[in-house]
């Protein structure tokens, strides 16, 4: 095996051209070096150095070793450069639910690339289940979703509340209530694991009632389409509603406190300490209105 510490020792050995300058270099004792050269030699199985006349000329496989080296010590470097420096940089990667990404997170992109342009951003949008577990996965830094998993693993903070509406059909105007639904009936969704299809489900237990058919869509405009065209209902933010007056015609009904109203959390993990996560969450907080408590939504 080798560790960083023998490639810092090789490359030292190799610029100043000796064990003992190396030693000098990096207060160690000469034999020490010697040491980790032939640990190296041992974990390759092949000299690095020609030992002649007490000096020392570096093999074709060493000259190999060495441009590996140096890029190992300079990527180490850049790594812990990024993770201590108190300002934000680096790429984050961002998760974020379809109706989120389109009613919200353009003016939060907008004023974070203007304040932080030296941060990468990169974006994926998904159901809240799924981008919850990619951010405990590691495989996200944040994401916005409705009704996260409760995990001792995340932090969590009060973005913006959703009025959610149930959408309908025209010819459906005049029923309310889930007892009004006709049979049968279809429900137009997003895949497993969004938080608003669960919400829909909720509804229509409460009427004991379960759809006939669930058809799966992967954007809100499209699913809006399915609904106009009477395919089914839909239940979606009124801030995406607002995006599409288009669809005017669809009829809205609220499904009631306890399901219409969804507070957007952004979520992170505990241990994670990115600068640019910080200042994600502090961008969403200034653009809160003055007169908004936390939790209401940015406009």
């Amino acid at each position: 095996m080798m560790d960083i510490s023998d490639l810092q020792v090789f490359k030292a050995v190799v610029d100043t051209g000796g064990i003992s300058k190396a030693a000098e270099q990096l207060h160690r004792v000469p034999s020490n070096v010697t040491a980790r050269i032939q640990k190296l030699e041992q974990a390759l199985q092949q000299p690095l150095f020609l030992r002649e006349k007490n000096r020392l000329k570096i093999t074709p496989a060493g000259t190999r070793l060495l441009e590996h080296a140096e890029r190992l010590i300079r990527l180490r470097q850049q790594a812990i450069d990024d993770l201590t420096n108190p300002e934000p940089g680096g790429v984050l990667r961002i998760g974020s639910m379809e109706s989120t990404s389109a009613a919200h997170l353009p003016a939060i992109l907008s004023a974070y690339h203007r304040d932080f342009a030296q941060v990468d951003i990169e974006l994926r949008t998904g159901a809240s289940g799924t981008l919850v577990d990619a951010v405990l996965d590691g495989e996200l830094d944040i994401a916005l979703a409705a009704d996260p998993v409760l995990d001792e693993r995340l932090a969590l903070y009060p973005c913006f509340e959703e009025e959610l509406l149930v959408v309908k059909p025209a010819a459906l105007s005049h029923t309310r209530g889930v007892a009004a639904l006709p049979s049968p009936l279809s429900i137009v969704t997003f895949n497993p694991g969004c938080s608003y299809r669960n919400r829909i489900q909720q509804w229509l237990d409460s009427g004991n009632r379960r759809p006939d058919r669930t058809v799966e869509i992967p954007s809100h405009h499209t699913m809006l389409a399915c609904v106009l065209a009477g395919m089914g209902i839909a239940m979606l933010p009124r801030s995406v509603l607002a995006l599409h007056p288009q669809f005017d015609e669809l009829a809205t009904e609220t499904p009631g406190r306890k399901i219409g109203l969804a507070t957007t959390q952004l979520v992170w993990r505990k241990d994670s300490t990115l600068p640019s996560i910080r200042a994600f969450r502090d961008t969403i907080e200034r653009l809160r209105p003055a007169s908004a408590n936390p939790g209401l939504a940015i406009r």
